[in-house]
């Protein structure tokens, strides 16, 4: 069984097949070789004559709830023992699980002071990321939407520390796959069910946070 299962949504039409391609091919270059990869795509292919990189799991009809329904289907199909979720226009660094997997296998070094439990959690692991598009204007943080898959020449970093609503993105949560089953799967189907869940994940079993940004959010 791989440590991690990569579940990476997708619906043809919605990012140019170059930027799919890009997304898929960061995962491929990771160095820690130890995961599976799970390419949800949200209903029947636009065009089935496109080549696809790697395999690609079609469902009959579109759910249309932002890749949820398959994120959820993902976490129950998976066969790892960690949870990565992956937007197909997003990028990971390679070095990306290679550091994850690193801070999964440190020792706990954190213990209650009265008990002596151990309270360093490796059950969720976040990573801070890029999140380009964005600029401070004034010290207010601003979106820019430009031309699909173009990259922008702005970003912020989002550290997901505190992993608390709108201060984290679906991809900088690795989270046991036993918790997410034990929580009912991907189970907030609203667009910013990522932020909510994730937050209270982190309240609920604790977190550890890797140092590097890892990855790009477009």
């Amino acid at each position: 069984m791989p440590l991690f299962s990569i579940i990476a949504v997708h619906y043809q039409g919605t990012v140019p097949h170059e930027v799919f391609c890009r997304g898929i091919e960061s995962l491929r270059e990771q160095t820690f070789k130890d995961f599976e990869l799970l390419v949800y795509h949200d209903g029947p292919l636009i065009d089935s004559r496109v080549a696809m990189p790697v395999p690609v799991i079609c469902t009959e009809q579109r759910f249309n709830d932002f890749g949820h329904s398959l994120r959820d289907r993902g976490i129950r199909e998976a066969m790892g023992d960690y949870i990565v979720h992956f937007n197909v226009d997003n990028l990971l660094y390679a070095p990306a699980l290679a550091e994850v997997a690193a801070e999964i296998r440190r020792p706990p070094r954190l213990r209650d002071q009265d008990t002596g439990a151990v309270i360093d959690s490796d059950d969720i692991i976040i990573f801070p990321i890029k999140m380009l598009g964005l600029q401070r204007i004034n010290g207010t943080v601003v979106q820019f939407k430009g031309q699909s898959g173009v990259r922008a020449p702005f970003y912020e970093i989002m550290t997901g520390n505190p992993p608390v609503y709108q201060n984290i993105d679906a991809m900088q949560l690795v989270m046991k796959r036993s918790l997410w089953l034990a929580e009912g799967g991907w189970h907030d189907k609203r667009e910013d069910g990522d932020g909510r869940m994730y937050e209270a994940f982190a309240k609920k079993y604790g977190y550890r946070t890797v140092g590097p940004v890892l990855g790009e959010h477009f």
